[in-house]
């Protein structure tokens, strides 16, 4: 440091010690900058910018309290040391020479080897200030270019989320995430055949590092929720994505939740979240889907199990779903939420209208002014709201009418056991159905219309199931193991669908043809009427003949026709 040539102000009313410490500081290599007094000292300050001030206390007009005063606040940020030269020795004016912001002190007569000491070390800590302010700034810029980019990335996950299915008035949720980017995640989406599908998710960990998923997971979800994907069939692509994607130890704990109100059918894959809870209008849990497989992104697809639970839903019902961050959110006395506390109040939290607001309000209440420990993420849907916002024939003349003009097409498909064990052939026709055709208008009336005659041929054409079945809450369940069963024990037996489209004046028909190689049943004797007061079977075909210009059964009740037409 000795070796640093530094530009050194020296202020002092008398000639003589300008004289004298400028030879100094001259002999050791530095440059001296003089000043009579505390004005001038000032001014030179301004002019000279140096490294640090040898400062007199006694001076004629401006004395060098208010110099050093008046130096410090031109010196902004930057460290200029000040040495006071002083003859004094009462405290009281060797405190005022630090209040008025002197670094250290010189007592005259001078002597050359602590001079050049005091300047070494004041050097070595001017240097090691401006190192820290540097370091400082640089912190700074990437603090504010980090802030810039989560911003960037926050509303890339808010537009996530808000391009969602979550603004529907059926559906009340809450999101308070610990952490600027949240580990939870909440999606909703329309099904192309009516009804809500619905995942919530929970990365490992907190922050962006758990959110990092939520991208592709949300993508898979609404491209294959819009395509009539199955949840067993989401739950596979979003395990295959995250494996791949994701380093060891994260995983993302996920329920995914299918209400078909015209069904009225609740279907529930539960991989690592509490409960899912059903609430009737009777203010009782009517069903409880507790944890049964694994988090996504944990095990490879071969030990993933798509088994799903269902249950039968009604007007009236509440749905509710949460992460563990309700259940084990802590107040101030270090009490946790709990499961018991949440089922309290959600048992006695007033009208259905009123429950959710009473439920959030009490658990921030609860919570109060103490940071989370954990995202939080609360959902309710309400049954009522998604029946009433199924599509209704009367809105068949509203649809977003196709760009592409009608032709003349037809195609056939067969499906034996292996393939009708294996693979949903619903997504495949209605994508082909909107490339061929250009139908994308109709697409939830088409969805409907396909996906009901091949459930009837394959339930109850190939695998005999009767849907008077699910007129209990425990032969709904029961239907569906006996599907499951059925599928897997299927050896024979054969699906077949013919599509025609043919063109007219102002658009086209497509007549849509399902046979199954069942033994089939009395079709003339069979009445199919929709009706929200009976029993949920017989339901589906009733809607189709709504839907559709015409539907007709033949040969022994195996071989079901239906016409549906379309215009600009």
């Amino acid at each position: 440091m000795a070796n640093t040539s530094l530009n050194i102000l020296i202020v002092d009313d008398e000639l003589s010690n300008l004289l004298l410490l400028k030879a100094i500081l001259s002999g050791v290599g530095h440059h001296a900058i003089m000043a009579k007094d505390g004005g001038e000292a000032v001014a030179a300050f301004e002019r000279e910018q140096p490294d640090m001030v040898l400062m007199d206390v006694m001076m004629p007009g401006m004395d060098g309290y208010e110099a050093t005063r008046q130096i410090k606040a031109r010196a902004g940020e930057r460290f200029v040391p000040v040495i006071f030269l002083t003859a004094l020795d009462d405290e009281r004016a060797l405190a005022k020479c630090v209040e008025c912001g002197g670094d250290d002190f010189l007592t005259k007569p001078y002597s050359r080897v602590i001079l050049q000491a005091k300047i070494d070390a004041l050097a070595r800590t001017s240097k090691l200030h401006s190192t820290v302010k540097l370091q400082r700034d640089e912190l700074v810029y990437h603090q504010d270019r980090i802030l810039k980019e989560q911003e960037v990335a926050r509303k890339v996950f808010a537009n996530i989320m808000h391009s969602s299915s979550l603004s529907e008035p059926c559906i009340k949720y809450l999101l308070s995430p610990m952490a600027l980017f949240n580990g939870d995640l909440l999606l909703a989406a329309r099904k192309p055949s009516g009804g809500m599908r619905v995942m919530l998710g929970d990365f490992t960990g907190h922050g962006l590092s758990a959110a990092i998923g939520a991208i592709p997971v949300a993508d898979i979800f609404y491209r294959m929720t819009a395509k009539g994907f199955s949840i067993g069939e989401i739950v596979i692509e979003v395990n295959r994505k995250l494996r791949a994607i994701l380093p060891p130890g994260i995983f993302c704990a996920a329920c995914l939740v299918d209400a078909d109100p015209g069904e009225h059918q609740l279907s529930v894959w539960n991989g690592g979240v509490p409960d899912v809870l059903v609430l009737g209008d009777d203010g009782n849990f009517h069903q409880r889907f507790i944890s049964r497989h694994l988090p996504l992104g944990v095990v490879g697809e071969d030990k993933l199990d798509t088994g799903l639970e269902y249950s039968e839903i009604n007007r009236g019902d509440l749905i509710y779903l949460y992460t563990d961050g309700v259940i084990e959110a802590w107040n101030p006395r270090g009490e946790m939420f709990g499961q018991a506390r949440l089922e309290q109040s959600l048992l006695s939290n007033g009208s259905a209208a009123s429950r959710f607001d009473g439920i959030r309000n009490g658990l921030l209440d609860f919570i109060g002014d103490q940071s989370h420990s954990d995202d939080i993420t609360l959902i309710e849907l309400t049954c009522d709201g998604l029946a009433s916002h199924h599509f209704d024939v009367a809105e068949q003349g509203a649809v977003t009418q196709p760009s592409v003009s009608a032709m003349e097409w037809n195609v056939t498909l067969e499906f034996g056991p292996d393939t009708l064990r294996n693979f949903d052939p619903l997504p495949l026709l209605i994508h082909m159905l909107m490339e061929i055709q250009g139908l994308r208008g109709h697409r939830e009336h088409l969805y409907t219309i396909i996906a009901e005659l091949f459930s009837n041929a394959l339930d109850h054409g190939l695998l005999g199931l009767d849907s008077v079945l699910k007129a209990t809450p425990h032969g709904f369940a029961e239907y569906y193991q006996l599907r499951a069963r059925g599928l897997a024990a299927l050896q024979q037996g054969r699906i077949r669908i013919d599509l025609a489209h043919a063109p007219y004046d102002t658009g086209g028909k497509l007549v849509i043809r399902v046979e199954d190689s069942g033994p089939g049943f009395d079709h003339q004797k069979k009445s199919f009427v929709p009706d929200e007061s009976t029993i949920p079977s017989g339901r589906g075909i009733g809607l189709v003949r709504e839907l559709c210009d015409s539907i007709q059964f033949s040969g022994n009740g195996n071989i079901a026709e239906a016409v549906y037409s379309w215009r600009h």
